[in-house]
């Protein structure tokens, strides 16, 4: 995977706070704030809000109208988004101001981040953030704001800092930072004036906004990080240099493509799990993949071995294994898993990685497990004689009924029983690696 690509899977996030509350003064307050987001580039204005379950059209009329029902607790939150990419949404929240006397929060988020610097447009889409933050100081009172990538700004997150929207000490410094008055009378107005910084502005209000670089787009580069490192260093003359920008080259490793060297029969159930862990973890969750194997398949026996059917019936076996039992299995997960539907090899991983990720191992009673472990086993079993070109052979113990693949004997029962044992069992024994050790096995795959 390429830097671009791997870039792809973050978002940029802007995030301005203030002590007054806007909306003291009705939607009027509010409508000052609609002027700003209106005026947004067409290629990043929302068009959408969202007063209900569903999203609807965005229509200031209509917020006006249904604005009341917008209330959190003691406050209110207004969400603003776009139905076309880039992904964006605008959040407008108001609190009650307890904690920290912040009243009001905008935030902006942009997915995926690499929409800042696409088209060669890196330093025009900079100047219309700025111009945003410019824009909403001059009509409300900053305290504090930030603009920055989300995945590094969670990663440099402290754990006492989530009671807090304000930070009671500098201790980053973002692509965009603003400090409101309160925040300079502790650093001192000339020093935060006099930061090393690519713009330095002081905005209506009393507050200062200032960039460590041009654009945002190469915040984690060798160069981005020793900006703000002596940024930092400047704000925060008690810090360690040298510990400063090592902690910030730390943390842009976790934007380093490392390649997803997985085992091939599981490769797609891991990718769709580092795909849903995201960015954050992604490095670490790479590295560990990258580590597993899993268990050698043991169910299954040599032709020679196979036991006789013991069941006096045969077909109606084989109907309750297809029509019933299997047609369970895609009952229950034919809306996540819309895949098994078909007999279709990219069934295999997305079931298995449902099976695992949202713990089916470990969570169902014993009777509903010992159910799923009949869907499963028949549903992989119906997918070995209908794509692989093997037979049924029942036995009353579900766990002896076998398909008989040319020389090779599976026991699909069995399989769906190890793979239900435990959380991880359906990553250990996935009905994927099954199937293609019985395709390793066979002379020739059927189409």
């Amino acid at each position: 995977m390429d830097a671009d690509a791997w870039n792809k899977e973050d978002d940029f996030v802007l995030q301005l706070y203030s002590f007054k509350d806007p909306l003291a003064r009705g939607f009027e307050g509010l409508e000052e704030l609609l002027d700003i987001i209106e005026s947004l580039d067409e290629e990043l204005r929302p068009d959408q809000m969202h007063l209900t379950a569903r999203p609807q059209k965005y229509s200031r009329q209509t917020l006006r109208e249904r604005f009341h029902k917008n209330r959190i607790g003691a406050g209110t939150g207004t969400i603003l988004a776009r139905s076309r990419p880039p992904k964006v949404s605008v959040w407008l929240d108001t609190f009650d101001g307890e904690t920290d006397g912040v009243r009001f929060a905008l935030k902006l988020r942009i997915s995926p981040f690499s929409f800042l610097h696409q088209g060669g447009k890196a330093s025009e889409h900079a100047e219309q953030l700025v111009s945003l933050v410019r824009a909403v100081a001059a009509r409300l009172p900053l305290a504090y704001g930030l603009g920055h990538s989300f995945t590094d700004f969670t990663l440099s997150r402290k754990p006492n800092e989530e009671r807090s929207r304000i930070p009671q000490r500098i201790t980053e410094a973002f692509w965009l930072n603003l400090y409101g008055a309160h925040m300079q009378e502790e650093l001192g107005r000339d020093r935060v004036l006099s930061t090393p910084a690519s713009r330095m502005e002081e905005l209506p209000g009393g507050a200062v906004l200032w960039l460590t670089q041009t654009t945002p787009v190469d915040f984690d580069s060798e160069e981005a990080r020793a900006a703000q490192a002596r940024s930092l260093i400047h704000l925060r003359p008690d810090l360690n240099p040298e510990a400063t920008l090592a902690a910030l080259r730390e943390r842009s490793l976790a934007f380093a493509p490392i390649p997803m060297e997985f085992h091939p029969d599981v490769a797609e159930i891991l990718r769709k799990e580092v795909d849903f862990q995201g960015l954050l973890r992604k490095r670490q969750t790479v590295e560990r993949f990258n580590r597993y194997q899993p268990p050698p398949v043991a169910e299954w026996l040599p032709a020679a071995q196979v036991l006789q059917t013991d069941m006096t019936n045969v077909k109606a076996s084989v109907e309750t294994y297809e029509g019933l039992y299997a047609e369970q299995l895609i009952a229950l997960f034919h809306t996540e898993v819309p895949e098994v539907l078909q007999t279709i090899p990219e069934a295999l991983p997305a079931l298995d990685w449902r099976l695992w990720h949202f713990g089916w191992g470990e969570h169902p009673s014993a009777e509903k497990k010992e159910a799923l472990i009949s869907a499963l086993g028949a549903w992989l079993g119906r997918y070995l004689v209908h794509k692989l070109g093997g037979h049924w052979v029942p036995r009353r113990e579900l766990a002896e009924t076998a398909v008989v693949v040319e020389d090779s004997v599976w026991l699909p029962f069995l399989r769906a029983r190890h793979a239900l044992q435990s959380s991880d069992a359906p990553l250990d024994f996935s009905c994927t690696q099954f199937v293609r050790e019985a395709q390793r096995r066979i002379r020739t795959t059927p189409l």
